[in-house]
Order: C-alpha cells, then structure tokens, then sequence
C-alpha cells in the first residue's frame, strides 16, 4: 500500500511553475512565432497597417537592405527575381525588427505616381 498526500495548488501557481519547466527544456509555446513564416498580406496586416505590398517593398525592403535574408535578414525574395517570385517572411525576426525600427521608416511616404 503506498502512501499519498493531497495538496491544494492554486492553478495560477501550478501553470507557471509548467510554463517554468517548459521554457528550460526548449519548449516553444503554440503561439509563439518561431519557426513561423508568413506572406505578405499577413505581414502588411499584422505589423504594417495594411499598407500595400508595393509600398512595403520600396519603404521597408529597398529603404533597409539588411532585412533580405541574402543580407542576413528576414525576408525571402523582396522582389521579384530569375532566383524566385514569391515572398516569404519569416515572421519571428521580422516582428523583433520591426519593433526596433518602426521609428526609422517613414509610415506616411507616399507611392510614386
């Protein structure tokens, strides 16, 4: 016969000690955005007030060249090239980006005519 022991946790304390134990064994949460890649339209949706592609191209990925993935970056193919048309964003390094210099793009610029 084994001997056992009824505690009362409160859930609160239980999940953050789970949360504590999950992050020091590499554990990712389901939202979290590593490994995550995203299209255009969810990026221009999440992290560029819905501006338009054309606009994101010319003032994010042209105006700072370091995002392109072939500089170390984020984005896959910010233009359409011979190497590939589609562009992929991987959205982890992107967010941290674009909330370190979301003060250096210029969010009113207008598109040329």
């Amino acid at each position: 016969m084994t001997k056992s022991i009824e505690l009362t946790i409160p859930i609160d304390t239980l999940i953050d000690a789970i949360d504590q134990i999950m992050q020091k064994r590499g554990y990712v949460p389901a939202e979290s955005l590593v490994g995550k890649a995203i299209k255009m339209k969810e990026f221009s949706e999440k992290y560029c007030g819905k501006k338009a592609p054309n606009w994101i191209r010319l003032f994010i990925f042209d105006e700072f060249p370091e995002v392109n993935v072939k500089n170390g970056g984020w984005v896959v193919n910010p233009r359409r090239t011979e190497e590939g048309s589609k562009t992929i964003i991987f959205e982890k390094p992107a967010a941290e980006w674009m909330e370190k210099h979301r003060g250096e793009i210029d969010w009113n610029a207008k598109l040329p005519q």
